[in-house]
Protein backbone atom coordinates (compact mmCIF):
# COMPACT_ATOMS: atom_id res chain seq x y z
CA UNK A 1 0.00 0.00 0.00
CA UNK A 2 1.17 3.40 -1.24
CA UNK A 3 0.96 6.08 1.88
CA UNK A 4 0.11 9.58 0.94
CA UNK A 5 3.06 12.13 1.75
CA UNK A 6 2.26 14.47 4.32
CA UNK A 7 1.69 17.83 2.63
CA UNK A 8 4.68 20.32 2.92
CA UNK A 9 4.14 23.07 6.16
CA UNK A 10 5.91 26.23 5.12
CA UNK A 11 8.20 27.72 7.76
CA UNK A 12 6.05 30.40 8.50
CA UNK A 13 2.98 28.29 8.95
CA UNK A 14 5.25 26.52 11.52
CA UNK A 15 6.17 29.84 12.68
CA UNK A 16 2.58 31.32 13.30
CA UNK A 17 0.99 27.43 15.21
CA UNK A 18 4.13 28.28 17.74
CA UNK A 19 3.20 31.45 18.23
CA UNK A 20 -0.48 31.89 17.34
CA UNK A 21 -1.96 28.52 17.89
CA UNK A 22 -5.61 29.54 18.51
CA UNK A 23 -5.73 31.69 15.46
CA UNK A 24 -3.83 29.44 12.85
CA UNK A 25 -6.10 26.73 14.00
CA UNK A 26 -8.66 28.17 12.85
CA UNK A 27 -6.34 29.33 9.82
CA UNK A 28 -6.40 25.35 8.76
CA UNK A 29 -9.72 25.59 7.35
CA UNK A 30 -9.69 28.89 4.94
CA UNK A 31 -9.02 28.10 1.21
CA UNK A 32 -5.42 27.35 0.25
CA UNK A 33 -5.27 30.30 -1.64
CA UNK A 34 -5.26 32.96 0.90
CA UNK A 35 -3.65 30.37 3.66
CA UNK A 36 0.02 31.81 2.66
CA UNK A 37 -1.43 35.45 2.89
CA UNK A 38 -3.35 34.92 6.36
CA UNK A 39 -0.01 33.73 7.60
CA UNK A 40 1.71 36.73 6.96
CA UNK A 41 -1.04 38.58 8.75
CA UNK A 42 -1.05 36.51 11.88
CA UNK A 43 3.08 36.63 12.01
CA UNK A 44 2.55 40.73 11.61
CA UNK A 45 -0.12 40.88 14.57
CA UNK A 46 2.76 39.02 16.62
CA UNK A 47 5.43 41.33 15.75
CA UNK A 48 3.49 43.70 17.03
CA UNK A 49 2.51 41.87 19.86
CA UNK A 50 6.37 41.34 21.04
CA UNK A 51 6.81 44.77 20.79
CA UNK A 52 4.50 44.81 24.17
CA UNK A 53 7.52 42.96 26.04
CA UNK A 54 9.56 45.04 28.43
CA UNK A 55 12.51 46.21 26.66
CA UNK A 56 15.45 44.03 26.51
CA UNK A 57 18.10 46.75 26.08
CA UNK A 58 18.58 48.90 29.33
CA UNK A 59 19.22 51.71 27.55
CA UNK A 60 15.96 51.83 26.58
CA UNK A 61 13.31 51.70 28.93
CA UNK A 62 9.59 51.20 29.45
CA UNK A 63 7.09 51.58 26.41
CA UNK A 64 9.58 54.09 24.33
CA UNK A 65 11.11 50.82 22.91
CA UNK A 66 7.66 49.17 22.04
CA UNK A 67 6.51 53.07 20.38
CA UNK A 68 9.83 53.17 18.24
CA UNK A 69 9.33 49.34 16.95
CA UNK A 70 5.43 50.00 16.21
CA UNK A 71 6.50 52.86 14.82
CA UNK A 72 8.89 51.29 12.29
CA UNK A 73 6.25 49.08 11.20
CA UNK A 74 3.70 52.60 10.53
CA UNK A 75 6.49 53.97 8.23
CA UNK A 76 6.44 50.84 6.54
CA UNK A 77 2.84 50.66 5.91
CA UNK A 78 2.83 53.54 4.83
CA UNK A 79 5.87 53.69 2.02
CA UNK A 80 8.16 55.62 3.93
CA UNK A 81 10.57 53.21 4.90
CA UNK A 82 12.20 50.39 3.12
CA UNK A 83 10.93 46.96 3.89
CA UNK A 84 14.03 45.50 5.72
CA UNK A 85 11.88 43.11 7.45
CA UNK A 86 11.42 39.85 6.28
CA UNK A 87 7.25 39.69 6.65
CA UNK A 88 7.33 43.14 5.44
CA UNK A 89 7.94 42.78 1.73
CA UNK A 90 5.43 39.97 2.03
CA UNK A 91 2.94 42.41 3.62
CA UNK A 92 3.13 45.03 1.51
CA UNK A 93 3.04 42.73 -1.48
CA UNK A 94 -0.48 41.84 -0.04
CA UNK A 95 -1.87 44.77 0.07
CA UNK A 96 -1.03 45.84 -3.53
CA UNK A 97 -3.05 43.55 -4.75
CA UNK A 98 -5.84 43.91 -2.37
CA UNK A 99 -5.76 41.12 -0.70
CA UNK A 100 -5.78 43.14 2.79
CA UNK A 101 -6.76 46.98 3.29
CA UNK A 102 -4.43 49.23 4.39
CA UNK A 103 -5.78 50.76 7.14
CA UNK A 104 -7.13 47.66 8.40
CA UNK A 105 -3.72 46.90 9.08
CA UNK A 106 -2.85 50.19 10.24
CA UNK A 107 -5.89 49.73 12.94
CA UNK A 108 -4.20 46.92 14.01
CA UNK A 109 -1.14 48.75 14.99
CA UNK A 110 -3.04 51.82 16.52
CA UNK A 111 -4.75 49.38 19.00
CA UNK A 112 -1.12 47.57 19.94
CA UNK A 113 0.22 51.37 20.36
CA UNK A 114 -2.81 51.76 22.63
CA UNK A 115 -1.68 49.24 25.12
CA UNK A 116 1.32 51.25 25.74
CA UNK A 117 0.00 54.06 26.77
CA UNK A 118 -3.62 53.16 27.54
CA UNK A 119 -6.65 55.08 28.46
CA UNK A 120 -8.35 53.21 31.80
CA UNK A 121 -11.98 53.81 29.91
CA UNK A 122 -14.23 51.18 28.50
CA UNK A 123 -15.01 53.06 25.38
CA UNK A 124 -11.46 53.27 24.55
CA UNK A 125 -10.60 49.39 25.75
CA UNK A 126 -13.29 48.36 23.46
CA UNK A 127 -12.09 50.65 20.14
CA UNK A 128 -8.69 49.16 20.89
CA UNK A 129 -10.13 45.55 20.86
CA UNK A 130 -12.00 45.93 17.81
CA UNK A 131 -9.03 47.58 16.50
CA UNK A 132 -6.77 45.15 17.21
CA UNK A 133 -8.21 41.43 17.69
CA UNK A 134 -11.25 42.78 15.55
CA UNK A 135 -8.79 43.84 12.87
CA UNK A 136 -7.01 40.30 12.70
CA UNK A 137 -10.61 38.96 12.22
CA UNK A 138 -11.69 41.32 9.11
CA UNK A 139 -8.32 41.63 7.69
CA UNK A 140 -8.97 38.03 7.58
CA UNK A 141 -12.49 38.51 5.65
CA UNK A 142 -11.25 40.49 3.39
CA UNK A 143 -8.71 38.22 2.10
CA UNK A 144 -11.44 35.94 1.71
CA UNK A 145 -13.47 38.78 -0.63
CA UNK A 146 -16.16 40.17 2.02
CA UNK A 147 -16.94 43.31 1.08
CA UNK A 148 -20.40 43.89 3.29
CA UNK A 149 -18.94 46.37 5.36
CA UNK A 150 -21.58 45.33 8.18
CA UNK A 151 -20.47 41.73 8.24
CA UNK A 152 -16.99 42.98 8.13
CA UNK A 153 -17.95 44.62 11.66
CA UNK A 154 -19.22 41.29 12.67
CA UNK A 155 -16.32 39.84 12.14
CA UNK A 156 -14.48 42.75 13.98
CA UNK A 157 -17.23 41.65 17.03
CA UNK A 158 -15.80 38.01 16.56
CA UNK A 159 -12.11 38.91 17.25
CA UNK A 160 -12.70 41.33 20.21
CA UNK A 161 -14.72 38.38 21.53
CA UNK A 162 -11.78 35.79 21.45
CA UNK A 163 -9.60 38.17 22.69
CA UNK A 164 -11.47 39.28 25.25
CA UNK A 165 -12.00 35.54 25.97
CA UNK A 166 -8.52 34.95 25.74
CA UNK A 167 -7.75 37.42 28.14
CA UNK A 168 -10.23 36.00 30.87
CA UNK A 169 -8.89 32.13 30.23
CA UNK A 170 -5.39 33.65 30.71
CA UNK A 171 -6.30 36.49 33.50
CA UNK A 172 -4.23 35.75 36.46
CA UNK A 173 -0.99 34.82 34.07
CA UNK A 174 -1.78 38.17 31.83
CA UNK A 175 -2.08 40.03 35.45
CA UNK A 176 1.41 39.33 36.41
CA UNK A 177 2.46 39.77 33.04
CA UNK A 178 2.55 43.79 33.14
CA UNK A 179 0.51 43.77 29.98
CA UNK A 180 -2.67 46.19 29.81
CA UNK A 181 -5.26 44.73 30.32
CA UNK A 182 -9.45 45.56 30.91
CA UNK A 183 -9.82 48.41 32.84
CA UNK A 184 -12.37 47.30 35.10
CA UNK A 185 -12.81 43.32 37.06
CA UNK A 186 -13.56 39.74 35.90
CA UNK A 187 -17.05 39.97 35.82
CA UNK A 188 -16.75 43.38 33.73
CA UNK A 189 -14.20 41.60 31.20
CA UNK A 190 -16.86 38.38 30.96
CA UNK A 191 -19.73 40.59 30.38
CA UNK A 192 -17.94 42.64 27.76
CA UNK A 193 -16.29 39.39 25.77
CA UNK A 194 -20.53 37.96 25.54
CA UNK A 195 -21.61 41.69 24.55
CA UNK A 196 -19.09 41.32 21.47
CA UNK A 197 -20.10 37.68 20.83
CA UNK A 198 -23.93 38.97 20.87
CA UNK A 199 -22.69 41.69 18.24
CA UNK A 200 -20.88 39.47 15.92
CA UNK A 201 -23.81 36.42 16.32
CA UNK A 202 -21.74 33.63 14.19
CA UNK A 203 -24.39 31.60 14.02
CA UNK A 204 -26.54 33.54 11.46
CA UNK A 205 -23.91 34.49 8.98
CA UNK A 206 -24.08 33.63 5.35
CA UNK A 207 -22.87 30.38 5.57
CA UNK A 208 -20.80 31.48 2.87
CA UNK A 209 -18.70 33.62 5.87
CA UNK A 210 -18.37 31.13 8.67
CA UNK A 211 -15.16 30.22 8.33
CA UNK A 212 -13.80 33.76 8.65
CA UNK A 213 -15.62 33.73 12.13
CA UNK A 214 -14.43 30.51 13.92
CA UNK A 215 -12.54 32.32 16.48
CA UNK A 216 -16.45 32.84 18.32
CA UNK A 217 -16.24 28.92 18.79
CA UNK A 218 -13.17 29.45 21.37
CA UNK A 219 -14.41 32.92 22.26
CA UNK A 220 -18.05 31.23 23.32
CA UNK A 221 -16.18 28.46 25.53
CA UNK A 222 -13.72 30.71 26.77
CA UNK A 223 -16.33 33.32 28.13
CA UNK A 224 -18.24 30.79 29.56
CA UNK A 225 -15.41 28.80 31.81
CA UNK A 226 -13.15 30.14 34.85
CA UNK A 227 -9.54 30.96 34.90
CA UNK A 228 -8.62 27.28 35.91
CA UNK A 229 -6.78 26.94 32.43
CA UNK A 230 -4.80 29.95 32.91
CA UNK A 231 -1.54 29.10 30.98
CA UNK A 232 -2.24 26.17 29.77
CA UNK A 233 -2.33 24.62 26.56
CA UNK A 234 -6.20 24.27 24.42
CA UNK A 235 -8.09 21.04 25.41
CA UNK A 236 -8.71 18.48 22.90
CA UNK A 237 -12.47 19.49 23.40
CA UNK A 238 -11.76 23.05 22.12
CA UNK A 239 -9.89 22.12 19.23
CA UNK A 240 -12.41 19.27 18.51
CA UNK A 241 -14.87 22.10 18.35
CA UNK A 242 -13.51 24.23 16.26
CA UNK A 243 -12.27 21.43 13.29
CA UNK A 244 -15.62 20.03 13.79
CA UNK A 245 -17.23 23.78 12.96
CA UNK A 246 -14.72 24.60 10.77
CA UNK A 247 -14.78 20.98 8.54
CA UNK A 248 -18.73 22.18 7.97
CA UNK A 249 -17.56 26.13 7.11
CA UNK A 250 -15.00 25.27 4.96
CA UNK A 251 -17.67 22.96 2.70
CA UNK A 252 -19.90 25.99 2.36
CA UNK A 253 -17.67 28.14 1.28
CA UNK A 254 -16.82 25.82 -1.10
CA UNK A 255 -19.86 24.97 -2.35
CA UNK A 256 -20.70 28.78 -2.81
CA UNK A 257 -17.12 29.61 -4.49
Amino acid sequence: MVQKEKPEIRPLEEQVRRADPDRALCARFLPESVRPDVDVLLAFHTELTRALAPARSAAVAGPVAGLIRLQWWREVLEGVRAPEHELAAPLLDAIARGVFNRNTLLRILDAREGELHPLPEIAVWQQMMRDGAGGVQRAIGEALGMQDEALLVRLEACGAAYGAGSMLRHWPVVQQSGRYLFPGDEAGLRQAGQDFLKACDAATLPARWQVAALPAILAERDLARNTAQAGAPRGLGDRLAVMWRGWQAAHAFQRSA
